[in-house]
């Protein structure tokens, strides 16, 4: 049986996942490739993984390239407390300024373009950094930090506006935002399509084992990111999982907001794993 090259992400959104395969690698076939998102969607593309988490926006880019595996995302239905815009002034007022944005999550940023430009119609000016968070707003009037750098970013400098970009993208449209899929190289799921349903139902066990192990997970993930309690708990009570019929509308609905930008081609379309032809 042909090995699996499985890339998860090294976050606390993929600590679920972590945690179900990373001790049992060999009864699910799979080789367990661990590395940041940028890397792993990069060696994804490069044929060096076979399936792996992706980025909600590099699907829409490659999509012609992917299958998305059923029922499986990492998503946010309101407040999610981990992708935030921080901003000396309140958003209304960063009309004409300068927002500094990460490199990597790039779903997250075009995100706040989106809202940017649809919802708070405004035009502001965009850098790139990866400094503190002090150093970063010597250069800009906001930042956006996603992660564990958000969740302490608050308390780094108090008094910073703060503004939660799921929220506000349910305030917008009331949908869930998707930020991520798990998807399988579509020339891989021609060829071994077998190994894809069952690494497929192995990773919808493994989401809804984490349910079941959630208050383990959070102490885990306390302890390994320094966190505290109150922060991880808003964490994973943010955290969504699902990829049902409501959670696909969502994310076309970002979509075409994303192509009225420019961001990505027009007409991208859902390729669901046991759904639709490859």
């Amino acid at each position: 049986m042909t090995t699996i090259r499985l890339g998860v992400v090294e976050s606390l959104d993929y600590l679920p996942i972590i945690e179900a395969l990373g001790s049992d690698e060999d009864r699910f076939g799979v080789e367990l490739v661990k590395g940041k998102s940028l890397e792993l969607h990069r060696k994804f593309f490069a044929g060096e993984l076979d399936i792996a988490p992706l980025p909600s926006i590099e699907y829409a880019r490659h999509y012609q390239k992917c299958v998305i595996l059923p029922d499986l995302s990492i998503s946010a239905d309101g407040p999610a407390s981990h992708i935030l815009l921080l901003s000396k002034v309140p958003v209304h007022q960063l009309v004409g300024k300068t927002i500094c944005v990460p490199v990597s999550a790039v779903t997250s940023v075009v995100l706040l373009k989106i809202l940017i430009d649809h919802y708070f119609e405004m035009s502001v000016n965009y850098i790139t950094g990866s400094g503190s968070l002090a150093e970063m707003l010597k250069e800009a009037d906001a930042v956006l930090l996603f992660g564990p750098r958000a969740m302490v970013g608050q308390k780094e400098m108090p008094g910073l506006h703060v503004l939660d970009l799921a929220a506000t993208w349910k305030e917008f449209t009331t949908e869930p935002m998707v930020y991520a899929l798990w998807v399988a190289r579509r020339e891989f799921a021609l060829q071994y399509p077998v190994q894809v349903d069952f690494i497929s139902k192995a990773l919808l066990a493994c989401k809804n084992l984490a349910v079941i192990n959630m208050p383990r997970l959070m102490e885990k993930a306390r302890n390994r990111y320094q966190l505290e309690p109150e922060a991880v708990e808003r964490y994973y009570g943010g955290l969504k999982l699902e990829f049902d019929q409501a959670y696909r509308k969502a994310l076309l609905r970002y979509y075409a907001h994303a192509q009225i930008c420019g961001l990505i081609p027009p007409k991208v379309t859902l390729k669901v794993w046991g759904e639709d032809p490859l």
